[in-house]
């Protein structure tokens, strides 16, 4: 993976952005940061100030958190290689150059958030920030547009439910990431004129190392690597990535795979999820890709103890209707697009479903 020959050199890498056009020092970025954080006081400023903070005053390592979803939270320390690395991986992979416009729309709090911002400094892009939160389309201008950016599902799905042809004057080129992509938005992506990849990563691999098309003239089922990342299976049936450019070279995860090649996977689910039900394996991330255009609250599926099948489906709600009310519609809604070995055999509605720091339920069992 080399190098585009206009990026900063490694010891150069954040010394200098550029935002909206303008050429800064690191220090001076952090020194504008800080005034518009204490003016207008949001979260959002915070963690771009804090990503700063480490990128260009402290000169360190990068902290990051895991995302907590199958146990406490890990934290740790990227290395200031390993975040050049995985920018310019990232760079070699969309052909972004020096100069490119790309729009940081994510919270600096996380790890997709923070390499925004990393790859604005160590691949010279011209980069545009707006608050997370919300509509992406009303916090940005008619004009605007944009070479690269990244997004969570929801992001994109809400944008093309309130202007579709907006999205496509644009962006050229979106990655999405932070959850499974439902069934309902696949379809909405299938014909949207714009490059849409889902991406596979995580804090400890700095992000992504594999990209599955979405669109385009040849969408895939399968994950494919980036560079010379590659894949095995472990004896549990979990994916195994090896990340050469990296300090740490190989990561065991928790995520069962269907295995085509040490290049190319699919996804089926966490292991820590999986429900066998009467011999079968049923993956909740997939029964909510189905169900995620159908039914109209948060949700969640698990599994609980069956007499007869050994695990059963539970459907998890989010709602403040009362169970009794909501049983009939989302019932007849599930039985539509799941087939009969999937219906959960029990319905729990809460009024909230417990979630992560940053947004991703915690399932309850």
């Amino acid at each position: 993976m080399a190098a585009h020959t206009s990026y900063p050199p490694m010891a150069k890498a954040f010394e200098r952005i550029t935002v909206d056009g303008t050429d800064l020092s690191g220090f001076d970025y952090y020194c504008i940061v800080d005034k518009l954080r204490e003016k207008r006081r949001t979260d959002w400023y915070r963690d771009v100030l804090n990503t700063l903070l480490h990128l260009v005053l402290r000169r360190g390592g990068l902290p990051a958190t895991t995302s907590g979803t199958t146990g406490p939270p890990k934290r740790f320390t990227i290395p200031r290689r390993d975040l050049v690395m995985s920018a310019r991986l990232t760079g070699a992979t969309f052909h972004l150059r020096p100069g490119d416009r790309v729009l940081h729309c994510l919270p600096s709090e996380f790890i997709a958030g923070k390499m925004m911002l990393v790859r604005a400094f160590a691949l010279g892009l011209d980069i545009h920030l707006i608050d997370p939160r919300g509509s992406v389309l009303d916090n940005l201008k008619v004009e605007d547009r944009f070479r690269f950016t990244a997004m969570v599902p929801l992001q994109l799905h809400r944008a093309i439910q309130e202007d579709r042809a907006r999205v496509e004057r644009q962006f050229e080129v979106i990655l999405l990431g932070g959850g499974p992509v439902s069934e309902a938005l696949m379809e909405d992506i299938r014909t949207l004129d714009v490059q849409v990849f889902q991406s596979y990563g995580s804090t400890e691999t700095v992000t992504h190392v594999a990209l599955r098309p979405l669109n385009g003239p040849a969408p895939e089922e399968h994950f494919t690597a980036l560079s010379e990342c590659h894949f095995a299976r472990d004896p549990r049936g979990c994916l195994v990535v090896y990340t050469p450019h990296l300090t740490t070279k190989q990561h065991v995860t928790n995520d069962l795979v269907e295995l085509v090649d040490d290049t190319h996977f699919r996804w089926l689910g966490r292991i820590d999820n999986v429900i066998l039900s009467g011999g079968k394996k049923i993956f909740p991330e997939q029964l909510e890709a189905k169900t995620a255009g159908a039914i109209p609250y948060p949700h969640y599926f698990t599994q609980v103890p069956n007499p007869v099948l050994g695990q059963a489906v539970m459907l998890v709600l989010e709602t403040d209707r009362p169970q009794e009310e909501v049983m009939p519609e989302v019932l007849e809604k599930v039985m539509a697009v799941l087939h009969p070995h999937e219906w959960p055999r029990r319905v729990q509605a809460l009024r909230r479903i417990a979630r992560t720091e940053s947004g991703k339920v915690i399932r309850v069992q």
